[in-house]
């Protein structure tokens, strides 16, 4: 190779390391609407903490039916979103669900992305218990970067809430073994070389089994492994009607608000570099949420 010619492959690598972007995943549990928080008090500032995260890739929790007949989506459709729900009815059969669907038998955990930066290959979703909760499940999505051609698979998770024991801590190993099987499946399809980047509400700190069982099956948790990670803690409970009927929220007390007692994780496995791992804290994220945002950049590595 000519010296012009070395310069001509440096110069290429460098514009390449410049304009090359993170991509961006983000988890967010948008507080259903239970607890006498109507979707209508709270669409708007779900929809502008979406937007400003930038995010390529969306996981959220507690998509009830009253948020999908909402009109954040159609709004982020606007902004070049789509949404993921996969086959419900596919996933009730293999859940063994055999009576009449309802309102509560959807996907409450939906994952986005934007268009014009990736690709959607394939997509799934499965219920981990309908027995005993309907509204815990995993999406996941094979999705291809339109400038680079890396592929990846995206998790978009939900896992059991209870906190009585080991009961619980069994069900939520059960639901990431759950994930590492799909992933399993996904790799004979795909390659075994796909990476993955897995969030969601975990309903446990980085501490428990269940986080265990990820990194068994080769996930890292980005708070503990991005260069820059976040201090805060991504719960900091339901925000309250404050003067004039608003929501508002804030972070818990300087001793609880750490990392290490968040629930709410982004995890990845070989083949993706995790770069920043934010809190979302800011005052609109905190007042339309009990959890706060969790947002990671990552790169996709040759």
């Amino acid at each position: 190779m000519t010296s012009r010619a070395v310069v001509a492959v440096a110069v290429a690598a460098l514009q390449f390391t410049v304009m090359a972007e993170p991509l961006r995943f983000l988890t967010f549990n948008i507080w259903g609407d239970y607890f006498n928080n109507p979707v209508a008090e709270r669409e708007a500032g779900v929809e502008a903490t979406i937007l400003n995260s930038r995010a390529d890739v969306i996981a959220l929790q507690e998509v009830t039916p009253n948020w999908y007949k909402s009109q954040m989506f159609l709004n982020l459709a606007k902004a070049g979103y789509a949404v993921v729900r996969g086959d419900e009815a596919a996933a009730l059969r293999r859940a063994a669900f055999t009576g009449k669907p309802t309102e509560e038998h959807i996907n409450h955990e939906p994952v986005l992305y934007r268009k014009d930066k990736l690709k959607l290959l394939e997509s799934g979703t499965d219920f981990f218990h309908l027995n005993l909760q309907t509204s815990k499940s995993v999406t996941w999505l094979v999705l291809e970067d339109r400038e680079s051609g890396r592929r990846f698979v995206a998790f978009g998770t939900h896992f059991w809430w209870q906190h009585n024991g080991k009961e619980s801590n069994a069900i939520r190993e059960l639901n990431a073994r759950h994930i590492l099987w799909i992933y399993a499946d996904i790799r004979r399809k795909w390659g075994a070389d796909l990476p993955a980047v897995l969030g969601g509400d975990l309903n446990s700190l980085e501490t428990s089994s269940d986080h265990a069982m990820l990194r068994t099956g080769g996930f890292v948790n980005a708070a503990s492994h991005a260069e820059i990670r976040s201090p805060h803690c991504s719960h900091h409970g339901n925000p309250v009607r404050a003067e004039g009927g608003r929501w508002r929220g804030s972070l818990q007390s300087p001793e609880r608000d750490k990392a290490k007692y968040s629930i709410d994780h982004i995890y990845y496995t070989k083949g993706i570099r995790a770069l920043r791992h934010e809190i979302v804290t800011d005052q609109v994220a905190l007042d339309v949420s009990d959890h706060s945002p969790v947002l990671v950049e990552f790169d996709l590595l040759p």
